[in-house]
């Protein structure tokens, strides 16, 4: 089958691979419809993650069930399904307190050994374990360019939102206008937030910003900190949501919320430590949340809002390439010349 594989740094090739085949009675077979390049995928496309070269890549999809195992009823072929980028067994410890990105036998898709070991989604055919907890019907009616956001970038951006403690009526900043930071925009005001400012230093994706409803905010041509107070009747946001990842955006959302505020980071960044203010944190009395996204939470409540036209992601998608043309995808991603690139797998 063909499939999107990494070659090495900043290599990716469109080749042939073995089709994956049912290997468990909850597993299921994807006929993949389109997938996502996502952010969190040039850490592996700049080798940041260990990944062996002839790996598949990609963890956004939607798509028909192609097959299912003996073990699943409520899946049939056809079906149209989108899934979480991680899995969850379903059973363990952590996923019975609902915490399934804690899963004892999760991972990625294609993230490698050190997440699992699964194949990427980036390819015609995907298989999903535990499938009656990894894949979701898409409601009737909805479009499965609108329902791919569900799985990944949508729901992280919800679930950080939450984790924050979001509260209607509350002024919001994210920092980082790309793809998850634009979905923290579009989920907080359709929550229901008063206002919404969006930090960022790219001028295109700023002004993507404003067209959801956001206050755009140039991070080197003004003082971001300055222009979120002045919005905020000289306090700060609420709440914070860094959308970046890494030790200097997380110290910016720090500086930036109000004293009494909240901070949610879902950024993913590989840096091992950053230097938290302990002192100010403390005296600002600030409530600070970080953690990889729980999708399985989340989802199903992003696809009715999705499906009720509350929420439309799909305005993002800057690029629909075929699947052989993902290198090009990708490096028009890490040139930061494109938005969201989605590939057609099937047409």
């Amino acid at each position: 089958m063909r499939a999107v594989v990494f070659q090495g740094k900043e290599q990716v090739a469109v080749g042939e691979v073995p089709p994956p085949s049912i290997q468990h009675p909850l597993d299921a077979l994807v006929r993949v419809h389109l997938a996502g390049i996502c952010g969190s995928d040039l850490h592996l496309y700049h080798g940041k993650i260990p990944l062996p070269p002839g790996s598949v890549l990609g963890h956004e999809f939607v798509g028909q069930v192609e097959a299912v195992g003996e073990g699943l009823v409520d899946l049939k072929p056809s079906d149209w399904v989108v899934g979480p980028f991680h899995v969850a067994c379903g059973t363990c410890r952590y996923c019975r307190r609902g915490q399934f990105n804690l899963c004892e036998r999760g991972g990625v898709y294609g993230y490698g050994p050190m997440f699992g070991n699964l194949q990427g989604a980036q390819a015609e055919l995907l298989r999903v374990p535990f499938a009656q907890v990894n894949l979701r019907k898409l409601p009737p009616g909805l479009a499965p360019e609108r329902a791919l956001f569900a799985g990944d970038i949508l729901s992280t951006a919800y679930g950080g939102l939450l984790n924050g403690r979001f509260q209607p009526g509350d002024r919001v900043a994210v920092i980082g206008a790309g793809p998850v930071g634009l979905m923290a925009v579009e989920a907080a005001l359709a929550l229901g937030a008063s206002k919404v400012m969006v930090i960022d230093k790219v001028e295109e994706r700023l002004r993507r910003a404003e067209a959801l409803g956001a206050i755009p905010i140039h991070a080197e041509r003004e003082n971001p900190v300055r222009r979120a107070r002045a919005e905020t009747e000289d306090e700060g946001p609420d709440l914070v949501l860094e959308a970046v990842g890494g030790p200097a955006t997380l110290a910016l959302a720090l500086e930036m919320v109000r004293p009494g505020g909240r901070v949610s980071a879902v950024g993913v960044d590989n840096a091992p430590t950053f230097p938290f203010p302990l002192a100010s944190a403390l005296v600002k009395d600030i409530s600070f949340h970080i953690g990889l996204a729980n999708v399985h939470r989340h989802i199903d409540s992003v696809l009715n809002l999705l499906a009720s036209g509350k929420l439309q992601p799909e305005r993002i998608v800057s690029h629909r390439l075929p699947l052989e043309e993902a290198p090009q995808g990708y490096a028009l991603f890490d040139r930061k010349e494109a938005l969201k690139v989605l590939l057609e797998v099937r047409r």
